[in-house]
């Protein structure tokens, strides 16, 4: 069965992002596929050291001793990843951002060890639309780092929903995260 890894950046517990990953994978499940949902807000990732170790050392992993050490095994097996967070200040959350950067150590002595692998994205934001929200910004940060992790996009899912919990009342956010995890599916 193929895995798909969900990364929640919201650092609400049972917010607007948690609904959408949850939403995506039900879709996932119901398309004969497995997920595991990481609330990265309650795990200890620290940020990147830029210490370059990563680079050298044999295994190809970054050295901290932290959450992300046994996530890396999992991103590795997994048939694709999904980045959802809640865009504040104009980006995706902060912490959203400490995984992302530590993706640089897949990235290291043994090549692009991604490449290929299904990525998408779910944003939600408290704005009209994705400008005026800087979802853009994240949209394209993301578009950016599939492109230069060889993996491939299947799309960035964007939409408003302000208020705890409000997501539930926009229907056609809904349906296109539900879509999204059978275009993911399909795509594997």
């Amino acid at each position: 069965m193929k895995t798909i890894l969900i990364f929640n950046g919201s650092p609400r517990n049972n917010g607007n992002t948690s609904i959408l990953c949850d939403t995506l994978s039900q879709s996932i499940k119901n398309h004969n596929g497995k997920t595991e949902i990481y609330a990265v807000n309650s795990m200890n990732i620290h940020p990147c050291r830029a210490c370059d170790v990563c680079m050298k050392n044999k295994d190809g992993m970054c050295v901290q001793q932290d959450d992300m050490i046994p996530l890396y095994g999992k991103i590795l097996d997994a048939s694709g990843i999904v980045f959802a967070a809640p865009i504040y200040w104009f980006n995706y959350s902060a912490q959203l951002k400490l995984v992302i950067d530590r993706f640089y150590a897949l990235f290291g002595k043994h090549g692009n060890a991604l490449k290929g692998k299904a990525m998408a994205g779910i944003l939600v934001y408290g704005g009209s639309n994705e400008q005026n929200s800087g979802a853009n910004n994240a949209i394209n940060a993301l578009k950016m780092m599939f492109s230069y992790l060889g993996g491939v996009c299947r799309e960035i899912v964007h939409g408003t929903a302000m208020d705890l919990g409000e997501v539930v009342k926009n229907k056609g956010f809904i349906e296109k995260v539900q879509q999204l995890g059978k275009s993911i599916m399909q795509s594997i």
